[in-house]
């Protein structure tokens, strides 16, 4: 099989032709951008302007995805534990200015995007909005987006609660749609609220453990994304 495409999981709903989306919503971090080192560095900012040491980037890369406030909890040491609301807002201060100094797209983002022009696609994260908006914006996605959805003031991933939101705003019916994501929580809370999911293998999360939770589809680039999830193939002119 090529590495590239994906197979359908658990009660194998993706098997035979499939009726196209009315909605594909992407997670952000490991999804269609690796952000890891710009991530990394501003986390490094906060720990300094708490008292703390630096760390180094891979300590920072597997905490990815998870509250940033309990990322810092996490790598301040034990004195310093009262300092992460000070590390927090050092972090929102310098990842707003320095969001895209070495984050790139993946591989076929850009592509997988201009396939799917026409149909609605929405971001949902666990960035607060303005964050996951500046980013998208210095990635050069946005023209590509109807909504960009952050979770602040809501419960994080697994909890469908950001995906519901973005259903809500977009009036599109949740067995209708996907979730697209890099991490089991996305797998999760896609199936918490009723949609189809697609993991992808190259991101954050592990792919074993992405295989092991059963998403509807598996695939190592979003190049093939569009066709796997029912959108017809482009048409090709003749030589």
């Amino acid at each position: 099989m090529d590495s590239n495409m994906g197979r359908p999981h658990g009660d194998d709903r993706n098997s035979g032709p499939a009726a196209s989306p009315d909605l594909v919503v992407f997670d952000l971090d490991g999804t269609l951008v690796d952000s890891r080192l710009d991530i990394a560095a501003s986390v490094n900012e906060a720990l300094r302007a708490a008292g703390a040491p630096a760390v180094p980037a891979e300590a920072v890369f597997p905490l990815i995805g998870e509250p940033l406030a309990q990322i810092l909890d996490h790598l301040l040491p034990p004195k310093l534990k009262d300092r992460v609301p000070l590390a927090v807002e050092a972090y929102k201060a310098h990842y707003f200015e320095h969001c895209f100094d070495q984050s790139r797209l993946y591989p076929g983002v850009k592509e997988c995007l201009e396939r799917m022009k026409g149909l609605c696609l929405a971001v949902a994260t666990t960035k607060m909005t303005y964050m996951a908006v500046r980013l998208v914006e210095a990635a050069g996605l946005a023209p590509y987006f109807a909504l960009v959805q952050g979770s602040e003031g809501i419960p994080y991933k697994p909890d469908p609660e950001v995906l519901r939101i973005v259903l809500r705003k977009t009036g599109k019916r949740a067995d209708r749609s996907w979730m697209v994501g890099d991490t089991v929580y996305d797998i999760q809370a896609g199936r918490a609220a009723g949609m189809r999911t697609c993991a992808v293998t190259y991101g954050i999360g592990s792919a074993a453990a992405l295989e092991r939770e059963g998403p509807d589809l598996l695939v190592g680039s979003l190049v093939d994304l569009p066709e796997r999830i029912g959108l017809p193939f482009p048409e090709r002119s003749l030589p």
